[in-house]
């Protein structure tokens, strides 16, 4: 897992982007989202995120679960 922030998410389509600590972004659907975070994401979250390096889309990685952080 990784602390990231989500730059970008959009609850229509249930998709959403993470910025990394790299400054690269990662892709994420609302399927692998904490179901308690769902409707609780905004941009600028911090978010703890487990990130393949796979290819989705324009992006150079996606998100396999996201959930948001809690320090």
């Amino acid at each position: 897992m990784e602390q990231v922030t989500v730059y970008r998410w959009n609850t229509r389509n249930g998709t959403g982007v993470l910025s990394r600590s790299d400054g690269s972004l990662a892709w994420f659907h609302l399927s692998c989202v904490a179901q308690p975070d769902v409707l609780a994401l905004r941009e600028g979250d911090t978010v703890d995120a487990e990130i393949e390096d796979v290819p989705q889309g324009e992006y150079t990685s996606r998100a396999v679960s996201v959930q948001r952080h809690v320090p």
